[in-house]
């Protein structure tokens, strides 16, 4: 059996739990479990993204039996397929955005609320249905900022700007705006990158 086990997850990528006992309910076939774990996992890919069995073997297959990539590929064409453009959301508009999330990856949040082209990013979240309360919390976040720095000069003691700063750490809006993008930055570019390549491909710079 120990043989059998070795070979089916040669095959399919499966824990060693799954594989003994798949092997045990099939007499030892490994040629049918193979048949049952792909069917299974087509299954899977089918219900999670509502594709057909056709499909979704497709891409399992392309992905090489890795199903959270199959998963993903099926989604991605199916949202392309359906794409249809946003009003005012265009690809330099997302770029854009791309740089203030690049501001904060060398500087801080803080100093991306000084970002020139804010107000395109702010308009960007708002127009995408899954980041529009983003949007709102780094509006508030900008006025807080303003609020807060109103007046500051950078030859102001250091100490003025470090109090400021805590100030503006402890606000609300800001914290919430913190919180979301640094538990959820992937999987908001994942969905500008959705946006992006569709928009490329229509010509809507």
């Amino acid at each position: 059996m120990t043989n059998k086990i070795k070979e089916l997850r040669k095959i399919v990528p499966i824990p060693m739990g799954e594989a003994l006992q798949l092997l045990k309910s099939n007499d030892g076939d490994v040629e049918k479990c193979v048949y049952l774990f792909k069917a299974k996992s087509i299954a899977e890919i089918c219900e999670q993204t509502g594709c057909d069995k056709k499909m979704a073997a497709q891409y399992y297959e392309e992905e090489k039996l890795d199903i959270n990539k199959a998963i993903s590929a099926v989604k991605n064409v199916i949202f392309d397929t359906n794409y249809v453009p946003i009003n005012g959301l265009t690809a330099q508009k997302i770029r854009m955005v791309y740089d203030w999330f690049r501001l904060i990856g060398e500087y801080d949040l803080g100093a991306s609320l000084n970002y020139p082209q804010l107000d395109v990013v702010i308009e960007t979240f708002s127009l995408i249905e899954s980041t529009k309360e983003l949007s709102v919390l780094i509006a508030k976040a900008k006025e807080a900022n303003s609020s807060i720095f109103e007046g500051y000069s950078d030859t102001d003691p250091l100490e003025e700007f470090v109090c400021r700063s805590q100030k503006l750490d402890n606000n609300p809006d800001f914290r919430a705006v913190y919180t979301i993008v640094s538990q959820s930055e992937t999987v908001i570019k994942e969905t500008l990158n959705k946006h992006l390549r569709n928009l490329v491909r229509l010509g809507l710079e």
